[in-house]
């Protein structure tokens, strides 16, 4: 629940009582709320979690950069379940979904929910950016695992030790240290 108080939340639905009554809960529970309609061309910076409204009447198209939102937690607001619908879920990547009418209850069971999966995207996300990296240099590794081996007249195995090694010693990566041995042994 102390998470929750720092969230900021931004609210995109039509101000009617629904939206009247969604967003007095979240700011019993805490949350600092922001309320918009119709929709943004873009997400504000500080948003942490959106709350939006995709109807059938409502292009999808126009929250289509919500697709994009990064580790912002998304929650739709819906009124039915068309195909049309459940499709715009999915391109648009929500993390939750709450139904109209809107009731008090299962707003937070959603909001964390969706907090939850947000966060452990964006943990994902950044565990296959350092995993495309360390393949990327994996190629450059073992290019100087070749030239130490071969300059110094060592197995390979004891090449990889030394130039890892190297790169804790000197709390630099390993793509670092095998790219100034490549550049060395250039000249």
């Amino acid at each position: 629940m102390r998470r929750l108080r720092r969230m900021r939340i931004l609210v995109i639905h039509p101000d009617d009582e629904e939206r009247a009554t969604l967003v007095a809960h979240l700011k019993r529970i805490g949350c600092q709320v922001d309320m918009v309609w119709p929709a943004p061309d873009s997400l504000p910076d500080y948003a942490d979690v959106v709350l939006f409204l995709l109807g059938p009447n409502r292009d999808a198209n126009t929250v289509s950069w919500m697709a994009n939102a990064g580790d912002i937690a998304r929650i739709a607001i819906i009124s039915f379940e068309t195909p049309e619908i459940l499709n715009a879920l999915e391109r648009l990547h929500v993390h939750g979904v709450l139904s109209k009418p809107i009731r008090i209850f299962g707003v937070l069971a959603a909001l964390t929910t969706a907090i939850g999966l947000a966060r452990h995207e964006a943990t994902l996300r950044t565990r296959v950016r350092s995993l495309d990296e360390t393949l990327k240099a994996r190629r450059k590794i073992e290019q100087a695992v070749a030239l130490l081996s071969e300059s110094k007249g060592i197995d390979e195995q004891s090449a990889y030790k030394r130039l890892r090694d190297k790169s804790q010693n000197s709390q630099r990566s390993i793509g670092e240290i095998a790219d100034a041995i490549i550049a060395a042994n250039d000249v």
